[in-house]
C-alpha cells in the first residue's frame, strides 16, 4: 500500500489552543498573545506549559521541552511523530479548522493539493535507523549509537516524485535537519534551533553549530554528563538562540562552534548580545569542527589498538 504523506506546514498551522480546547483543556492563565496551561501529560500544579498564540509554539518550563503541535501530540498521546501527524490530519483537522479559536486555518486541504516539486513531504518517520545509516554514523562519524539513537529519527520523504531516506534531527518548531550517508544535507521546514534538556545538574548550557557535533560530545563524554544544549542547525539561527537565552535568563554558555569565519561571527554575535561565552573551539583549534577532532582521536585510538604488543620473553634463572 502506498504510504500517506502529510503536509507539515498545514498540520503545524492548526492552533495549539484549538487542539487543547477540543481536548477539554483550558488555560489556567491568559495573557496578551499567550496563555499558561497545566501540562496535560504530567503532574503540573504550577501551570508551566506556555502556549504562544502568535508563533503557535509551546514550551514547558518544568521540563525545558517544547515545539510545534506535533511535538505536543507526541507527548500527550505517547506516539511517534508520524502517528501524531496522522492523528491531527485525519481525526482532528476538520474539527479544529472550524473552531477558529485564535486564527482561521484551512487544514481540510492537508492532503490532495498541488505541491511545488521541490518541497520535501514526509512519508514515514521511525525511531530506528536503517543499517546503512547506522554504519555511516558509527564508522564514518565515529558516533556511539547507544547514546545518540534517542535523539535521531529515520525520515523517509518524497520530493519531485522520488523517495529518499535520511537521518533526521528534530528542531523545536517541528522541522527536521536531514543528513545522508554521503554528502547530502537538507531540511524539512521550518528551520529552527533544537533545544536539548541536559542530564548534568548545574552545568552551563552548550551551543553547537550542527547535531553531529552535539552527538560527538555526547559520544566523548557520555549521556549522563551532557549539559543543557542548543543546536543551531545553521549559524543563521544565532539570533533565535540569543532570544532563547534571554527569555530563559541564561547569560553564560560554552560554544562548540566551527573554526571558520561563520563560527567566529556567531561567537561575536553571542558576546555582542551580552552573553558570557567560553570558546571551546580552542580545544580543537587545528580541526574544522568538533566532529573532525573526535574522528581524529578515535582513529588514533583504533590504530594504537591494532599495533601488536611487544612481548618480552624472560628465560629461567640459573
Amino acid at each position: 500500500m502506498k504510504p500517506r504523506y502529510y503536509d507539515l506546514e498545514h498540520i503545524k498551522a492548526i492552533p495549539i489552543a484549538d487542539y487543547l480546547h477540543a481536548c477539554g483543556i483550558e488555560p489556567a492563565k491568559r495573557y496578551n498573545g499567550y496563555a499558561l496551561y497545566h501540562a496535560p501529560y504530567r503532574e503540573d500544579p504550577n501551570a508551566s506549559l506556555k502556549v504562544d498564540f502568535r508563533q503557535n509554539l509551546w514550551h514547558d518550563y518544568g521540563t525545558s521541552q517544547g515545539g510545534s503541535i506535533i511535538d505536543l501530540v507526541m507527548r500527550m498521546q505517547g506516539c511517534s511523530a508520524y502517528k501524531a501527524m496522522a492523528h491531527l490530519a485525519e481525526r482532528k483537522a476538520i474539527t479544529l479548522a472550524s473552531s477558529s479559536f485564535h486564527r482561521e486555518t484551512h487544514t481540510e486541504q492537508i492532503r490532495g493539493e498541488q505541491r511545488p516539486s521541490n518541497v520535501r513531504c514526509i512519508l514515514f518517520i521511525s525511531e530506528e535507523l536503517p543499517l546503512y545509516l547506522q554504519n555511516y554514523l558509527r564508522e564514518v562519524r565515529k558516533i556511539d549509537l547507544a547514546v545518540a539513537s534517542p535523539y535521531l529519527r529515520h525520515i523517509r520523504y518524497e520530493v519531485g516524485g522520488r523517495e529518499y531516506s535520511a537521518i533526521g534531527f528534530p528542531n523545536r518548531a517541528g522541522g527536521y535537519e536531514l543528513r545522508g550517508d554521503k554528502t547530502f544535507k537538507g531540511t524539512i521546514a521550518p528551520k529552527d534551533i533544537s533545544v536539548i534538556a541536559g542530564k548534568a545538574s548545574n552545568a552551563p548550557l552548550c551551543i553547537f553549530e550542527g547535531f553531529v557535533d552535539f552527538l560527538s560530545l555526547l559520544t566523548m563524554k557520555g549521556e549522563e554528563t551532557i549539559s543543557p544544549s542548543i543546536v543551531l542547525n545553521s549559524v543563521s539561527n544565532i539570533h533565535r538562540a540569543v532570544a532563547y537565552l534571554h527569555e530563559n535568563g541564561i547569560d553564560s554558555v560554552r560554544a562548540f562552534l566551527d573554526n571558520d569565519e561563520a563560527g567566529r561571527k556567531a561567537l561575536q554575535s553571542l558576546r555582542s548580545a551580552g552573553i558570557k561565552v567560553e570558546d571551546m573551539s580552542r580545544h580543537y583549534a587545528r580541526y574544522k569542527d568538533l566532529n573532525e577532532y573526535h574522528i581524529s582521536r578515535q582513529q588514533a585510538m583504533e590504530q594504537k589498538q591494532k599495533k601488536p604488543q611487544l612481548v618480552v620473553k624472560r628465560g629461567f634463572r640459573r
